[in-house]
């Protein structure tokens, strides 16, 4: 059966009617705008705090919660959420977190208390934790390995891996054009659209028949939630604080074990083990991890270094970021051409050394650096090397999986792109808080207290940028292990494993 049969099929069409890519196109296009809009909520708010903290009486700890219980949320719950898409229908549940997010999105816009803020968020992280694993796991199933689920994966990737860019900017235009309340309500109207369109041109997908783990489904959500806000705390809590960081990175990592006993005992696991046994897809997981941590961790010290020596207000620093979501986006199309002539390992490798070469450059600012001269670059190189990483490593999370576990082989990859970003962020500000010792007691005697922190800062991340780049190269690494799927190695189908 040709590629347009299959997709005409499984998005609805009636049988013997003429295949209608457009529709196709349009299924994708509701999946992608989805995807991105949760991914932007991410960041959305960072921009708008200070405006959410003096109107709501948030203290200075109350407004970290703000983004921190978003991703506890959605991190925590990503796993069911993605078996539940496999069990409960993947169109009912991507439909049904839509629908819890974007009355989260209108409730949290008509917050007049902190609790109620909060509330709103935590709402809108349970509503992306349904709906973000299900936006894989049905491109999964509209598109049949090959070129076209290939491009499908490489749009899909970008819109994710920009989302954070995108989300930084829109923040500041609509928090500084309009007001804070309406980075909650831009998400109603995308929201409202994507429950609209669904139905008619997303078809309910094949059910996988059997019982929940609810054991698997509450360690799983439990391990996650106290890993995250463990590690989320090691960076500004010290690694030594146990009430927020030691007792819940050992009680997460106990219920990890937990968990993972739970699971090779299920008949049907929430996550099955038998995903890690294709070395392709462990390397995806492993990529997920440290690609997205290793550039969060570049935009914390980056965003600090545009708004404090080079001076940048919150609008042109979003602004200054739109460098790597241009470059993902273009390299992007790139990638799908390339992907199937040389393999994902070359492809990966390109673009591991393409985010060294990206962060060792930024190692070397200095407080009279420019943006044209030392970041435009680096910013480019890194959207190029995430494109690179990212777009065979979704590829690969998902090939040789049967279709009763695209939701679970979905949200388990989505579950490792969250975990990277606390996990190798709390190393990286490790490094900057040991590094920013020595510049305090090494720094020139006569500085203003801005210079003195312009000086501390600019000292002191230039080890956190390497740091990134060691990590970057663990990426090079493991693209070492990864089985050539290219048409000139190897034209033979990766065979299913689960």
């Amino acid at each position: 059966m040709p590629p347009e049969a299959i997709l005409t099929r499984t998005i609805g069409e009636r049988p013997g009617t003429a295949p209608q890519a457009h529709r196709t196109g349009i299924a994708l296009a509701i999946i992608v705008s989805c995807q991105l809009m949760l991914t932007i909520d991410l960041m959305i708010v960072t921009v708008a705090l200070p405006s959410i903290g003096a109107d709501l009486g948030f203290s200075e700890t109350g407004l970290a919660w703000v983004v921190n219980v978003y991703g506890l949320a959605l991190g925590g719950l990503m796993l069911l959420g993605g078996r539940m898409g496999d069990i409960f229908g993947r169109r009912r549940i991507f439909m049904a977190g839509i629908a819890l997010f974007t009355a989260a999105s209108l409730l949290g816009g008509f917050a007049t208390a902190d609790w109620w803020f909060l509330a709103a968020r935590t709402l809108q992280g349970v509503g992306a934790a349904m709906a973000m694993p299900t936006t894989l796991a049905l491109i999964l199933s509209l598109f049949q390995e090959g070129p076209g689920r290939t491009k499908a994966i490489a749009t899909s990737a970008a819109a994710s891996s920009s989302g954070a860019v995108v989300g930084l900017l829109l923040g500041g235009v609509l928090a500084t054009g309009l007001s804070w309340r309406w980075v909650m309500f831009v998400n109603v109207p995308v929201g409202l659209l994507v429950l609209l369109l669904t139905p008619i041109f997303i078809a309910e997908q094949p059910r996988m028949r059997g019982r929940f783990d609810v054991a698997g489904a509450i360690t799983s959500a439990l391990s996650v939630v106290l890993l995250v806000y463990g590690l989320s705390n090691a960076g500004h809590d010290g690694w030594s604080n146990w009430s927020a960081v030691v007792g819940p990175i050992i009680g997460g990592t106990i219920l990890f074990v937990a968990f993972i006993v739970v699971e090779s005992r299920a008949k049907q696991p929430i996550m099955p083990l038998r995903l890690f046994s294709d070395r392709n897809r462990v390397t995806a997981y492993v990529s997920a991890v440290l690609v997205t941590g290793s550039m969060i961790g570049m935009s914390f010290f980056l965003t600090m270094f545009v708004q404090g020596p080079l001076g940048f207000n919150p609008l042109i620093a979003g602004l200054s970021f739109l460098t790597t979501g241009f470059a993902l986006v273009f390299t992007s199309v790139a990638v799908t051409a390339v992907v199937p002539r040389i393999g994902e390992r070359w492809m990966t490798l390109i673009g591991a050394l393409a985010l060294v070469v990206g962060y060792l450059w930024l190692a070397t600012l200095s407080q009279e650096s420019g943006y044209w001269s030392s970041i435009f670059g680096p910013l480019a190189l890194v959207g190029a090397g995430m494109a690179c990483t990212l777009i065979p490593a979704t590829e690969m999370a998902g090939a040789g999986v049967t279709s009763n576990n695209y939701g679970a082989a979905s949200s388990t990859y989505n579950t490792m792109l969250q975990l990277g970003g606390p996990f190798v962020l709390a190393v990286l500000v490790t490094v900057y808080g040991t590094a920013s010792r020595t510049s305090y007691a090494t720094a020139p005697a006569g500085l203003t207290p801005e210079a003195l922190d312009h000086h501390v800062l600019t000292e002191s991340m230039s080890p956190g940028f390497v740091a990134a780049a060691i990590i970057a190269a663990g990426v090079a690494v493991t693209s070492l292990f990864i089985r050539s799927t290219s048409r000139r190695d190897q034209p033979a189908e990766v065979a299913a494993t689960d």
